[in-house]
């Protein structure tokens, strides 16, 4: 029954858009990393056997003497639960197909993630507002992806496949309150104005908090460990595309494959990642050979860019991105009609063109409705390509 579970990580509408074991976990867990009901609270049990009568459950320990998830299958329905000590279910995901969720989130995953392999996807039906969850896999890489009811991306989390439960992520809650992150993970943040987190496990029980926090008027996405240590911070670009480039020391295991194959005896000089919205587009990598330069490009799926030229002179360079701020009337009709009827009552922030290399790509529009606010992109006939709650 295990390997039938829901295993997306559960992260709510709140959530962003993650090392020490819990001690929960050890030694009275099984491979899968689920616990023997005696380590789970009765307040607990109570609720998911009233809850969920007559349900097939495991349980897993997500932050010890604090939260704990509920795998559940009533007849052929698949849940996920997340309940505080007390019984309080705090969240609640049931099962998916592909087909049932929304054209908006389907469309952003074909544009963001091209060659991804569906997983799993859940629709929150606990509380409002409605939330999605979907897991893709690209490549060796699994992604965890939270949308809002209107197709906007909220936040993804990346990890390997095979972890909690043996398939997909780990286990995840979100709409933590500060107080309900550790002592060492809330003075990590001291300094910073809270505004979110989310708590993963991998499949080992390690635990991470991928927190939104607020300083000096910018937004930060931290990740930072159980004993307090801030593993990694990205500042977040609100309102602006963001296109950025990194210096690679190591090569993704597709790309190594392939020079292996077509350039054996190499040795890498440089490389880089070009980046759009903290999303990789290409790669640029320079290798010698035998004492011979050799430049090569890949795509964002690890795919060799056959015109890239052989060499660093006819090698294209990076591709070159310009942002140009325009008004309301140079946004095309559909887009409006779209916004008008996915957003009703949007005002526009801020909207720009983007162009790639010299040429028109795309149009990137920022509104504001009631107290949120939503990057939308479109192309140049202003079809929908995706949205971003900011």
């Amino acid at each position: 029954m295990k390997n039938q579970l829901l295993t997306i990580a559960l992260v709510a509408s709140l959530g962003l858009a993650s090392c020490s074991k819990e001690d929960a976990l050890n030694p009275s867990s099984d491979a899968t990393g689920f616990v023997s009901q005696n380590v789970i609270p009765t307040a607990v049990k109570t609720t998911v056997t009233n809850t969920y009568p007559s349900a097939q459950v495991d349980y897993y320990v997500l932050q010890s003497n604090s939260l704990y998830g509920a795998n559940i299958v009533v007849s052929n329905t698949e849940s996920q639960v997340v309940l505080n000590k007390t019984g309080e279910i705090k969240e609640a995901f049931t099962k998916i197909t592909e087909a049932e969720l929304p054209s908006a989130i389907t469309t952003y995953l074909k544009q963001k993630y091209s060659t991804y392999t569906f997983l799993h996807a859940g629709k929150k039906t606990s509380g409002t507002p409605i939330t999605y969850r979907v897991e893709i896999k690209v490549e060796s890489t699994v992604y965890s992806i939270l949308f809002d009811e209107t197709g906007a991306m909220i936040s993804t989390i990346e990890g390997k496949k095979g972890e909690k439960g043996g398939k997909g992520m780990g286990a995840a809650v979100s709409k933590l309150a500060l107080t309900e992150l550790p002592a060492a993970v809330q003075s990590a943040i001291s300094s910073f104005t809270f505004k979110n987190a989310v708590l993963r496990l991998d499949g080992s029980g390690v635990a991470t908090y991928h927190i939104h926090a607020e300083k000096d008027g910018k937004v930060w996405d931290l990740k930072i460990d159980a004993s307090g240590k801030i593993l990694s911070s990205e500042e977040e670009s609100k309102d602006d595309v963001k296109i950025g480039k990194t210096e690679l020391t190591t090569l993704p295991q597709a790309i190594v494959d392939y020079l292996n194959k077509n350039a054996a005896g190499w040795t890498l000089k440089n490389a880089i990642s070009v980046q759009k919205d903290n999303v990789t587009i290409h790669y640029h990598v320079v290798v010698s050979v035998a004492g011979v330069s050799q430049a090569y490009m890949f795509d964002k799926d690890f795919k060799y860019v056959a015109n890239a030229g052989k060499g660093p002179k006819d090698n294209p360079n990076p591709a070159n991105f310009q942002v140009t701020e325009i008004t309301k009337d140079k946004i095309p009709s559909a887009a409006i009609a779209y916004l008008d009827k996915t957003y009703a009552g949007w005002v526009l922030t801020k909207a720009v063109s983007v162009s790639k290399d010299g040429a028109a790509y795309e149009i990137e529009v920022i509104i504001s409705l009631a107290d949120k606010k939503y990057k939308v992109e479109f192309d140049l006939s202003g079809n929908f390509k995706s949205a971003r709650k900011l």
